[in-house]
Order: C-alpha cells, then sequence, then structure tokens
C-alpha cells in the first residue's frame, strides 16, 4: 500500500528554514555554502547523510535483535564526497558502523548489513540507484577491545 510522506519549509531569514514533517516534528535548515548562513541548522546534505545513517540503523539493529546478537551499543558514522562542481551531489557515501557487545557474530553483523543494503533500507535503495555507498563495520567488545577474525580486522568493506 502506497503511503503519502510530507513535509512544510517555510524560510526564515537568509537561506534557513523551519520545517515541519507531517508527523507533526520540526527542526530548522541552513546552507553551510553561503556567506548569509547563520548556522542555525543542518544543511540539506547533512540530513541526507542522516537519513541514511538512521534509516540503515533502524534496520540492522531491528535484524540483529531477532537474531538475538547481545548488542550493547551501536553507533554510525556516514561520510559523503561532494562533486567540485555545481550541484555538488554526493560521489560516494562511505558508513561506519560499530558494534559494541559480548560475543557478536561477524558474519551476523554482515549479514544484516547485507540485507538492509539489498531490501530494507528505503533511503539506501534510493541512493545506491546513484551514487556509490560503501558499509564497514567494527566489532567492539564490551572491554573496548577491538576484535579480529580470520586473521583480518573486522571492519573490511563488504560492498
Amino acid at each position: 500500500m502506497e503511503k503519502e510522506l510530507n513535509i512544510q519549509a517555510k524560510l526564515l531569514t537568509g537561506l534557513s528554514f523551519a520545517v515541519e514533517t507531517g508527523s507533526g516534528h520540526t527542526l530548522q535548515l541552513d546552507n553551510e555554502m553561503a556567506p548569509e548562513d547563520t548556522g542555525s541548522g543542518p544543511c540539506p546534505m547533512e540530513l541526507l547523510l542522516s537519513a541514511l545513517a538512521g534509516c540503515a540503523g533502524i534496520e540492522i539493529i531491528t535484524i540483529l535483535r531477532k537474531m538475538k546478537s547481545s548488542i550493547t551499543d551501536y553507533e554510525i558514522r556516514a561520510y559523503g564526497t561532494k562533486t567540485a562542481k555545481p550541484p555538488h551531489i554526493f560521489q560516494s557515501i562511505n558508513v561506519e558502523h560499530f558494534f559494541k557487545g559480548q560475543d557478536i557474530k561477524p558474519a551476523a553483523v554482515q549479514r544484516a548489513i547485507k540485507l538492509v543494503e539489498e531490501s530494507y533500507c528505503s533511503v539506501s535503495a534510493m541512493l545506491d540507484k546513484s551514487i556509490q555507498i560503501q558499509h564497514t563495520f567494527h566489532i567492539i567488545d564490551n572491554n573496548g577491545q577491538r576484535l579480529v577474525a580470520a586473521g583480518a580486522t573486522i571492519g573490511d568493506p563488504i560492498h
């Protein structure tokens, strides 16, 4: 079943916009490249990275919890490389996943990320049609020790 999402964006000052989502959430957008930038909020491209990280993270944690993985902490960092010429689009995005917990199986993490990339994250599915997205992951035990599997540090690219 199709579902329509909506937002409303209202110009404030300079290039700053107040945004309200159809679900009632608000945020402020700004433009990091403009001289009149007020620094009042993230730029749209940062929100795109946030949307990708949030979408992937929600789905990955959901899958790993169903797999009974013992994850005590999870962090995602996304880095986008923009083109030099307008419209300054992302030419690639690197997403790093940091999992903390006991007895986390690298194969389970890799499987969850692959499922999310291929089937579950709508943001990734839309972006992947036009740019390269690479995921890496790191598994850290509860003592802060970074784990190694098969002689290689977990975190090698899987895409």
